[in-house]
């Protein structure tokens, strides 16, 4: 039996947190930094003109957005974007009180960018809120124009709570949708069970996981035996449903843990965590028999299987995978005669 290796780099869910947290600090820096050099002409153009000190507003900005795009390589947790938000909030609100009010549409921006990065619904309300209360602010320290500050807060605020809602809902639409796609990926269309695809997305994190616990890991191959007589003999339909019935099999023979991936054709494997070698051995030799009661016309479906434990046996998916093919070639060559099916109708 040959099988493919993969040893490319582990994927997987931290390894997408950690880049889409990258993004997100770099969103915020280009967020930054629009808003800073957008500001500069409405201050140019403001009458009566503005002190030169009120540049210092659009640098803040832009300081804000270097400081963000450096932090984007610094691997730093989700939970420190929401001091991104918060600041935000508060230098909008100082360039509304400090320049001029026309400033207040930056805090849809918050908003939008609170929906899109953060995922509990829970948190956008906390920066939705915070934003809206910043809205109302110059009512405490500009009261003579707190009926202006009331009636634009009658527009913006809801502008604020409908945009952040409206991102919200199509963030999560496409997170659905993603999660959907992501899963039919890497599953076999025809019997169900993973695919080659999550062996390789899969195994390399299971090992890395297992050596930093110190734990052992183990790998079985399975070929069906003669599964070509099989469809030649009884057409490739049977065939098709005899591959449906060794998946059921082996899912209903192994334990919640472990994963049957179908790596193509006849072969299947089940990656099996936290399995010693004697556990191993068990584990094969249970799949065996399982498949072996699967009756085909007048016969019995057969398999041979091949197993391999981590890290006695091999430290890397290709080597892994090489042993217990090596054990599978070797439990045939042994029993050349085995599974053959019998001549019988389907």
């Amino acid at each position: 039996m040959e099988v493919q290796v993969f040893d490319g780099e582990p994927g997987g869910e931290r390894a997408l947190a950690r880049q889409r947290v990258r993004q997100n600090w770099r969103l915020a820096a280009i967020l930054f930094v629009g808003g800073g050099i957008g500001a500069i002409p409405s201050d140019a153009l403001h009458q009566p003109a503005h002190p030169w000190t009120i540049y210092l507003l659009p640098l803040l900005a832009l300081c804000s957005g270097a400081v963000c795009w450096v932090l984007s390589d610094l691997s730093l947790r989700a939970r420190w974007l929401h001091l991104t938000a918060i600041a935000a909030t508060l230098e909008v609100a100082l360039t509304v009180g400090l320049a001029d009010r026309v400033f207040a549409i930056y805090f849809a921006f918050v908003a939008i960018y609170a929906a899109y990065v953060f995922r509990r619904r829970s948190a956008i309300a906390i920066q939705v809120g915070f934003a809206s209360l910043a809205v109302l602010a110059p009512i405490i320290y500009d009261p003579a124009t707190a009926r202006e500050t009331l009636v634009g807060a009658f527009a913006l605020i809801p502008t604020l709570v409908l945009a952040a809602a409206s991102v919200t809902f199509l963030r999560e639409r496409l997170e659905a949708s993603e999660l959907r796609y992501r899963n039919l990926a890497e599953r076999d269309p025809l019997t169900g069970v993973g695919n080659y695809r999550l062996l390789a997305d899969r195994l390399p994190r299971e090992l890395n996981r297992h050596r930093r616990n110190g734990d052992s890991l183990a790998l079985i191959v399975i070929d069906l035996d003669n599964f070509k007589e099989v469809n030649d003999r009884f057409g490739h339909q049977r065939g098709d449903e005899i591959l449906r019935c060794v998946a059921d099999c082996l899912t209903a023979a192994i334990r919640s843990a472990d994963i049957v991936v179908r790596q193509g054709g006849d072969e299947f494997c089940v990656l099996a965590p936290s399995t010693a070698r004697e556990e191993a051995q068990l584990l094969s030799l249970r799949v065996e028999d399982a498949l072996g009661g699967i009756q085909l016309g007048g016969g019995f479906l057969g398999a041979t299987t091949g197993w391999a434990v981590f890290p006695e046996d091999a430290q890397t998916m290709a080597h892994l995978m090489a042993k217990a093919d090596d054990r599978l070639l070797a439990s045939k060559a042994a029993n050349p005669n085995r599974g053959r099916p019998t001549p019988a109708t389907a």
